[in-house]
Formats: C-alpha cells, sequence, structure tokens
C-alpha cells in the first residue's frame, strides 16, 4: 500500500502545481470595476503588481506559470518606473506580462535604472508585445523637451528572460549634427540586460543610443537575438563585460539593422556600431554566430566603425573573441554619406577560429580610403564564398597563424579605381595578382568591373553574373549551428531563403557549385559566358 499511497499523493501535488501555473491576472493603470483582476474591466491597479505580498504561491497571487495581462495606457512621471517584478517564474513555467490589444507604456522619459519594466534580478520573465504592445518616451531627444539619460526595459541578472513582439520607440531621438551629449549614448537604452538563456525576438527597436545593452556576467551563455527590426542607432547592440567574465553562445540572426545617421555629428562624438563587442583583461566571448542579418540604410560613413566591430587586444578594452562564425549576411554601405576607414566588417580579435562565409558586401566608391573586411591579426581564418562590390580596400588581412583557407571570393572593381585594392599584413597591394601572390591564397575567385558584376541593389546575382556557380560547395559544414547555411540568406527576415545545392562540387563552375555570396540564383535558365575577368589556375 506504501507505493500506492506515495504516487497519489504526487499526483494529487502536481495536478494542484499545473492549476496554479494557468493563473490569468489583469493590470491596468488604475483598478477598474470589481478590481479582482479577472479581466480589464475589472483589472487590478499597478499597486497590486508591485506589492511583493501578491506575488507567491498561492492562488490568487502572481505565481509561475501566471499571465499578467496589461490592458490599456499606462502613462508614466518622468523618470519614473510602472512595473517591478517581486517573483520569478520557473522552468516551463515562466510569469508572462501580456501587452492586451493596443496597450501601451507611456512617459516624456523612463527610469534610467529601472525602465518602464524592471525584472532584474529575478528568473523566467516574459516580456510579450502581443499584437501591438508599445514602450515608448515621448519626450526625450536632441529637438524635444528633455535630453535625459533613459532605459526602457531593465533585466540585469535575469536568465531564462524573454522580450518578444514589442516596439520600443524613441528612448532618445537625435538629430543628426545636433546631439551634444556626448557618451551619455551609452546609457540611452531600449533594454539593459544580463543573464543566460535570453531571448529578443519580434520586436521593432528604434531611436536609442545603445539599443540592446547586454553587459555579461561571468558564466553567461546562449543569448539569442533573431527576427527584430532596430534602426536609428548609436549601436545597434552592445555585447561587452566590464569584468574578467566569459560568455558562452551568442546567436544573432535574421535582423534588419539600419540607418544611424541620425547620431552623426561633426566631430564624431559618437563611434556608430552595429554590433560593438568589447571587454577587459581576463574577458572572453565564444562560439559567436551571426548570420541571415541585413545591414543598410542611411549611414554615417566617417562616424560609422562598422557594422560589426570587435576590439582588439592591443585596445583598452580588447572582445577575446575565441570562435565566431558570420555568413549569409547582407552588409550593404551604399546609403553611406561617406569615407569609413576603420572598416565596414572590422574584426579585430578572433584567437581560436573565424569563419566568414557566403556573405555580400556592398559599396560604390572604389576611390575614398573605404576599408570594406578589415580583419585584424586572426587564427585558422576561412574566408570563402563572400561578395565584395565597389570598395576601396576589399580585403585588409592582419597578420594570420594556424591555418587559413581564402578562397573562391568575388572583389567587383577591385583594383579598378585605387592601386591599393588589398591590404596583406600591413602592406598595400596594387594589383590582384600581388595580393594573391603576397597571401598565397585566393586562387579560385575573380574580380570584374563593378558593373561587370551584375548583381541587383540588394546584391543577388543577375543572370549572367560572374557569382553564379563559382563558389565551393560548403554543405557538409550546414549542420548543427550552421545548419542554416544550407540555404541562402533571409536578409533579414524578409525574404524566403532559396536553398544551396547538396550534391558534389566536381568542378568550379558546374551546377552543384554553390553561387558566391548571400544569395542563391533564383532561376535555372541557361547563363552567358561571363566576361571581364581575371582568375588564375588552381
Amino acid at each position: 500500500m506504501k507505493g500506492p499511497q506515495k504516487l497519489f499523493v504526487l499526483v494529487v501535488f502536481g495536478f494542484v502545481a499545473i492549476g496554479c501555473s494557468a493563473t490569468d491576472i489583469y493590470i491596468a493603470q488604475t483598478a477598474a470595476g470589481a478590481n479582482n483582476g479577472a479581466d480589464c474591466a475589472d483589472a487590478y491597479a499597478v499597486t497590486w503588481f508591485n506589492n511583493s505580498a501578491n506575488w507567491g504561491t498561492k492562488a490568487g497571487q502572481i505565481v509561475p506559470g501566471t499571465t499578467v495581462h496589461l490592458c490599456g495606457t499606462f502613462t508614466g512621471s518622468a523618470g519614473g518606473t510602472m512595473l517591478v517584478a517581486q517573483g520569478s517564474g520557473a522552468s516551463g513555467n515562466p510569469i508572462t506580462l501580456l501587452f492586451e490589444s493596443g496597450a501601451q507604456f507611456t512617459a516624456p522619459y523612463w527610469s534610467a535604472n529601472g525602465g518602464a519594466i524592471n525584472s532584474n534580478g529575478k528568473n523566467y520573465i516574459t516580456i510579450n508585445g502581443g499584437t501591438n504592445g508599445i514602450i515608448q518616451n515621448t519626450a526625450n531627444g536632441d529637438k524635444l523637451a528633455n535630453q535625459q539619460i533613459s532605459t526602457l526595459i531593465y533585466a540585469t541578472g535575469c536568465s531564462n528572460c524573454t522580450v518578444e513582439n514589442l516596439t520600443l520607440a524613441n528612448d532618445y531621438v537625435a538629430v543628426q549634427n545636433q546631439s551634444t551629449l556626448g557618451g551619455t549614448m551609452t546609457q540611452m537604452n531600449a533594454i539593459v540586460f544580463s543573464g543566460s538563456n535570453w531571448v529578443i525576438s519580434g520586436n521593432i527597436v528604434h531611436d536609442c543610443g545603445w539599443c540592446l545593452y547586454n553587459n555579461y556576467g561571468n558564466g553567461d551563455a546562449n543569448i539569442q537575438i533573431y527576427n527584430n527590426e532596430i534602426y536609428n542607432w548609436d549601436h545597434a547592440y552592445m555585447l561587452a563585460t566590464a569584468a574578467a567574465s566569459s560568455l558562452n553562445g551568442f546567436y544573432f540572426h535574421d535582423n534588419n539593422i539600419h540607418d544611424n545617421v541620425n547620431f552623426e555629428t561633426p566631430s564624431c562624438i559618437y563611434h556608430l556600431d552595429g554590433i560593438h563587442f568589447f571587454g577587459t583583461n581576463g574577458s572572453s566571448m565564444d562560439q559567436i554566430y551571426v548570420y541571415n542579418n541585413w545591414w543598410h540604410g542611411a549611414l554615417s560613413g566617417a562616424c560609422s566603425s562598422g557594422f560589426l566591430f570587435a576590439e582588439s587586444t592591443a585596445s583598452s578594452t580588447p572582445a577575446h573573441i575565441l570562435n565566431s562564425y558570420w555568413w549569409n549576411n547582407v552588409f550593404d554601405a551604399t546609403g553611406a554619406d561617406g569615407m569609413n576607414p576603420n572598416g565596414w566588417v572590422g574584426i579585430f580579435s578572433s584567437s581560436a577560429s573565424i569563419t566568414f562565409i557566403n556573405n555580400t558586401l556592398l559599396y560604390n566608391n572604389t576611390s575614398d580610403g573605404t576599408n570594406c573586411y578589415n580583419i585584424g591579426s586572426a587564427n585558422n581564418l576561412t574566408f570563402q564564398d563572400n561578395t565584395v562590390n565597389g570598395c576601396t580596400y576589399a580585403v585588409n588581412l592582419g597578420s594570420l597563424t594556424g591555418a587559413n583557407a581564402i578562397n573562391y571570393n568575388f572583389y567587383g572593381d577591385a583594383c579598378n579605381g585605387s592601386n591599393n585594392c588589398f591590404i596583406w599584413n600591413g602592406a598595400f597591394k596594387g594589383s590582384f595578382s600581388a595580393w594573391k601572390a603576397a597571401c598565397a591564397c585566393d586562387g579560385g575567385s575573380l574580380t570584374s568591373t563593378y558593373s561587370g558584376a551584375k548583381l541587383n541593389s540588394n546584391g543577388a546575382p543577375q543572370s549572367g553574373s560572374p557569382v553564379i556557380n563559382m563558389g565551393t560547395n560548403l554543405s557538409s559544414d550546414a549542420y548543427g549551428n550552421l545548419g542554416s547555411l544550407a540555404n541562402d540568406t533571409s536578409q533579414g527576415n524578409i525574404r524566403t531563403p532559396l536553398p544551396r545545392p547538396s550534391g558534389s562540387c566536381s568542378q568550379q563552375g558546374s551546377n552543384n557549385c554553390w553561387d558566391v555570396g548571400a544569395y542563391q540564383y533564383a532561376s535555372s535558365a541557361p547563363l552567358n559566358p561571363p566576361t571581364d575577368l581575371t582568375s588564375s589556375v588552381h
């Protein structure tokens, strides 16, 4: 009898826990109707949510598994915080804050260290914008009533937390050549967060200084950032630490990142970055995966450190990246207003391995001194099947160690606008052939004039483009975390990826060879032989 009795007790306990996890509680700024939290018409007030006595394990409290429905408009005071989580969810039973249709949080500016919503130090919290949830500042910016430090969501030390389907708007509205706040743009954040097993997905984030501010702690892991649109930024994303911390697993993919020119100033008091990686002595970040993103728009040339900027070991704030992987990204800098000497892709830290495959980088000035790829000292560099079109310096490589694979790339307009078109270990190379001889690489790579690349404005190949079937087939690498390499780019989650060939690429130019760059050509029609190309036997 003892066995069955114990089993019966466990079943009843499990039933009670599941019952608690199904709780729905409704919150509005002020109490409504019967003030019992049963629905929006009878919602509890914000003060009920912020009272720790209403969080716990009992019926009627906010417990693991509770969905807190947010009803109507929540109007905050300048510098205030509206909701402060008083407890954590649990594995499989997060506490969810769900914006009902039309719900929004609005204030002249929200608290710098609290945000509109604060889940600091709590775990298993999901903030879901529903169909049209908004958190915004209404009067913070260069030409607005306030110029104050502000955060919209504050969630440091929050593991297994999610922010999804929200619009995070107008944390700071900058005006080109007007900003005067200097370095405080680092503190104008849409989300400040840290912890492991984060998901930030399906959000629209715009007009913010350092928009997604990820100050990682020691042992943080598995950061998932995908399907977001981020625009009008000083930094779209910061991945950094100020301590001897280590992070493992950063996945940034299928994001649409555009427009930073509003944060341009005459003296470049801000440096503008898509993703800025940095740290300190003793810190490290490993297993960095960045893919299927679309970087584009109205861009500052001189003030941009790049779409990607990882600081070197020689910096006072070195990134210390160990292994990193970058594929299927579309880097479109044709909307820049001038030269970027740092590099639109500037990776100066990679001590174990670095892999760039099937990316497309577009520019349109081969004489202004812009670096497109600027990769510092690296170990075990793979740079294959990439398209680079219209750059003064298509590739600038520092000293390389280990086993390196640099081949099957396409460089449009390389050396047609300048005698210094490639840089190898600090030395300018005045021709494509001189580059290949210096690096002992790129034997199967091609170059042409700018128009000879035959690319659409988004970088996708037209019929007859030399990038079609000129790459190597990397199907054997398309598994695990690199599984999406089997298809071409989603271009920031705006197009359906096409499958790449999976058969054997026996000879460059055959049907099973991959197209070079982020895109696979969409038509199976016969191709005209490409012209205006140079190559070498390999």
